[in-house]
Protein backbone atom coordinates (compact mmCIF):
# COMPACT_ATOMS: atom_id res chain seq x y z
CA UNK A 1 0.00 0.00 0.00
CA UNK A 2 1.66 3.22 -1.30
CA UNK A 3 2.44 6.11 1.67
CA UNK A 4 0.26 9.38 1.62
CA UNK A 5 3.22 10.66 0.24
CA UNK A 6 3.52 8.64 -2.86
CA UNK A 7 -0.32 9.01 -3.22
CA UNK A 8 0.05 12.66 -3.38
CA UNK A 9 3.16 12.52 -5.86
CA UNK A 10 1.45 10.08 -7.92
CA UNK A 11 -1.93 12.47 -8.20
CA UNK A 12 0.56 15.31 -8.78
CA UNK A 13 2.27 13.69 -12.00
CA UNK A 14 -1.22 12.45 -13.24
CA UNK A 15 -2.94 16.41 -13.18
CA UNK A 16 0.59 17.31 -14.83
CA UNK A 17 0.01 15.99 -18.01
CA UNK A 18 -2.18 16.76 -20.89
CA UNK A 19 -5.24 15.00 -20.39
CA UNK A 20 -6.66 14.39 -23.84
CA UNK A 21 -10.46 13.76 -25.03
CA UNK A 22 -10.04 11.05 -28.23
CA UNK A 23 -12.93 13.07 -29.62
CA UNK A 24 -11.44 16.21 -29.42
CA UNK A 25 -7.92 14.86 -30.77
CA UNK A 26 -9.29 13.30 -33.65
CA UNK A 27 -10.69 16.52 -34.68
CA UNK A 28 -7.88 18.18 -34.10
CA UNK A 29 -5.63 16.00 -36.40
CA UNK A 30 -8.38 16.37 -39.23
CA UNK A 31 -8.21 20.00 -38.75
CA UNK A 32 -3.92 19.58 -38.94
CA UNK A 33 -4.00 17.63 -42.20
CA UNK A 34 -6.44 19.87 -43.42
CA UNK A 35 -4.28 22.71 -42.87
CA UNK A 36 -0.54 21.67 -43.70
CA UNK A 37 0.88 25.08 -44.46
CA UNK A 38 -0.62 26.23 -41.37
CA UNK A 39 1.05 23.41 -39.10
CA UNK A 40 4.56 24.41 -41.14
CA UNK A 41 4.30 27.97 -39.58
CA UNK A 42 3.89 26.65 -36.33
CA UNK A 43 6.54 24.30 -36.58
CA UNK A 44 9.02 26.86 -37.50
CA UNK A 45 8.23 29.23 -34.96
CA UNK A 46 10.14 28.46 -31.48
CA UNK A 47 9.55 27.24 -28.61
CA UNK A 48 9.94 31.07 -27.01
CA UNK A 49 7.50 32.48 -29.88
CA UNK A 50 5.11 29.89 -29.52
CA UNK A 51 4.40 30.40 -25.96
CA UNK A 52 4.25 34.15 -26.61
CA UNK A 53 1.42 33.52 -28.97
CA UNK A 54 -0.37 31.07 -26.58
CA UNK A 55 0.26 33.99 -24.24
CA UNK A 56 -0.99 37.03 -26.41
CA UNK A 57 -4.75 34.77 -27.26
CA UNK A 58 -5.05 34.59 -23.09
CA UNK A 59 -3.90 37.54 -22.15
CA UNK A 60 -6.63 39.04 -25.06
CA UNK A 61 -9.67 36.69 -23.71
CA UNK A 62 -8.41 38.21 -20.12
CA UNK A 63 -8.69 41.80 -21.12
CA UNK A 64 -11.89 41.09 -23.04
CA UNK A 65 -13.58 39.46 -19.87
CA UNK A 66 -12.39 42.23 -17.57
CA UNK A 67 -13.90 44.68 -20.10
CA UNK A 68 -17.43 43.08 -20.08
CA UNK A 69 -17.07 42.56 -15.99
CA UNK A 70 -16.56 46.35 -15.75
CA UNK A 71 -19.69 46.99 -17.97
CA UNK A 72 -21.78 44.60 -16.33
CA UNK A 73 -20.39 46.35 -12.59
CA UNK A 74 -21.13 49.71 -14.52
CA UNK A 75 -24.91 49.05 -15.00
CA UNK A 76 -25.50 47.26 -12.22
CA UNK A 77 -24.02 50.48 -10.50
CA UNK A 78 -27.12 52.15 -12.63
CA UNK A 79 -29.37 50.86 -11.62
CA UNK A 80 -29.95 50.29 -7.56
CA UNK A 81 -32.78 47.84 -7.49
CA UNK A 82 -30.66 44.92 -9.53
CA UNK A 83 -27.81 46.22 -6.91
CA UNK A 84 -30.31 44.98 -4.14
CA UNK A 85 -31.10 41.55 -6.06
CA UNK A 86 -27.75 41.03 -6.71
CA UNK A 87 -26.64 41.66 -3.53
CA UNK A 88 -29.00 39.86 -2.23
CA UNK A 89 -28.60 36.58 -3.72
CA UNK A 90 -25.29 36.38 -2.88
CA UNK A 91 -24.95 37.62 0.90
CA UNK A 92 -24.18 34.11 1.98
CA UNK A 93 -20.99 33.35 -0.84
CA UNK A 94 -17.78 33.54 0.74
CA UNK A 95 -15.91 36.84 0.57
CA UNK A 96 -13.18 34.67 -1.75
CA UNK A 97 -15.82 34.11 -4.01
CA UNK A 98 -18.12 37.20 -3.82
CA UNK A 99 -16.57 38.92 -7.34
CA UNK A 100 -17.01 35.72 -9.54
CA UNK A 101 -20.74 35.42 -7.86
CA UNK A 102 -21.70 39.00 -8.10
CA UNK A 103 -20.90 39.13 -11.53
CA UNK A 104 -22.39 35.81 -12.60
CA UNK A 105 -25.77 36.58 -10.88
CA UNK A 106 -25.14 40.09 -12.02
CA UNK A 107 -25.04 38.65 -16.04
CA UNK A 108 -28.45 36.52 -15.00
CA UNK A 109 -30.27 39.54 -13.34
CA UNK A 110 -28.89 41.28 -17.37
CA UNK A 111 -29.94 38.52 -18.94
CA UNK A 112 -33.71 37.94 -17.14
CA UNK A 113 -34.10 41.61 -17.68
CA UNK A 114 -33.25 42.27 -21.51
CA UNK A 115 -35.67 39.07 -22.26
CA UNK A 116 -38.32 40.85 -20.07
CA UNK A 117 -37.90 43.74 -21.96
CA UNK A 118 -37.70 41.82 -24.98
CA UNK A 119 -34.74 44.04 -26.39
CA UNK A 120 -31.77 42.35 -27.68
CA UNK A 121 -28.97 44.17 -25.53
CA UNK A 122 -26.17 41.72 -24.51
CA UNK A 123 -25.32 41.89 -20.69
Amino acid sequence: MPTLREEVARRKAQESTLRRNPEIDAKLDKFIGENPKLREYYEGLSKDELIRKLMLGKMQRAEYSNGRNEEIRAWVEEHPEIKTKVEERIRNVPAANRERAFINAAKQEAMSQAVRAGNGVRP
